[in-house]
């Protein structure tokens, strides 16, 4: 595995003008040949944050994000439009683009650049929110108890959870890169169904910590249901598809709802995702991704359409970059 690189460095952002901004897409958090896309979304993120700290107004409230191409690593360009701006509320229109790009204004070239990612996000400042709260009857449906956080750091289990050997998965290996800046935890008694993934995730860069910019790639770190699907190694059977087949599962739409703003002062080392798909058919799903933080408090809700496509559609040719 090569050398971790920081979230916080491979988000980074600069800016080129009033309403344009660069960043590079790392290798190392890619799938296959192309940047995992959530990740790619962070870096939309931490745009928008930086866009719009003079108002501060830091927070994506909501984030919804259109997977248009394949991303390739590499430098990208992001282009901010102010759609609607606002004293509590500003509406960004967000495009990434990719391939083409100039070092200096007007930045990309007509008909050669082209859209990767389009993004609309509501910023806004959380701390300032005020407004009715009301009690609901929601609750998180796992009823695995929290871990012994000291424990999972050092033994990498504790009673109720253990650490995922993806290392001895051949499953993913070196085609999902992108796992292997993260710490998974799963539940020791398995997860409720094979729809359903319950899970403890961290950095495993020691000092860093999730931040709203990370949520992107939080949200869409492990979409991987059909995984709990597969035939075991060596099984014969073709059902429900063969054991040895490789899938990719890019996102094609993912929103986000943001409830509460983590701290950019201390950092939050450990979130909790419950991911569950309704329904997997003619190779598309659907899945829901409830965030949580260490004390059990709703971060964010984010949900996201992924097709399954043979691998071969990932690490194919790019002559037009299409999923």
């Amino acid at each position: 595995m090569s050398a971790l690189v920081p979230f916080s460095e491979a988000i980074k952002v600069e800016r080129l003008d009033s309403h344009t901004y660069k960043t590079n897409l790392l290798d190392s958090y890619c799938i296959g040949t192309v940047p995992n896309g959530g990740y790619s979304a962070s870096c939309l993120l931490e745009a928008a944050r930086l866009h719009l700290t003079s108002k501060n107004q830091k927070d994506a409230m909501t984030s919804h994000f259109q997977f248009l191409n394949r991303t390739e690593v590499g430098p990208a360009i992001i282009v901010i439009s102010d759609v609607k701006p606002g004293r509590l509320f500003s509406m960004l229109h967000l495009t990434l683009y990719q391939r083409g790009l100039l070092d200096q204004a007007p930045w990309i070239t007509k008909g050669t650049s082209r859209t990767e990612i389009t993004a609309y996000l509501t910023m806004t400042d959380l701390s300032r929110e005020q407004g009715l709260t009301l009690p609901t009857i929601w609750s998180l449906p796992s009823k695995t108890p929290t871990p012994d956080f000291s424990l999972l750091k050092v033994k990498k289990q504790d009673d109720h959870w253990r650490e995922l050997d993806l290392g001895s998965s051949g499953t993913f290996g070196t085609y999902a890169r992108v796992l292997d800046n993260c710490h998974f935890y799963f539940p020791k008694r398995g997860q409720e169904h094979q729809s359903v993934i319950d899970l403890w995730m961290r950095f495993k860069v020691p000092s860093e910590g999730f931040t709203n910019s990370s949520l992107g790639l939080v949200s869409d770190a492990f979409p991987y249901v059909v995984e709990a699907f597969r035939p075991a190694p060596g099984s014969k059977t073709d059902k429900p598809f063969k054991a040895n087949v490789m899938f990719w599962y890019p996102t094609i739409v993912m929103s986000l709802e943001l409830k509460r703003s983590l701290p950019e002062t201390k950092a939050v080392q450990w979130l909790r995702l419950r991911m569950q798909c309704k329904e997997i058919r003619n190779g598309r799903l659907d899945l829901e991704v409830v965030i949580m933080d260490e004390k059990g408090e709703l971060v964010g809700v984010s949900n996201q359409v992924n097709l399954i496509l043979g691998s071969e559609r990932n690490t194919g040719g790019r002559e037009n970059g299409k999923i």
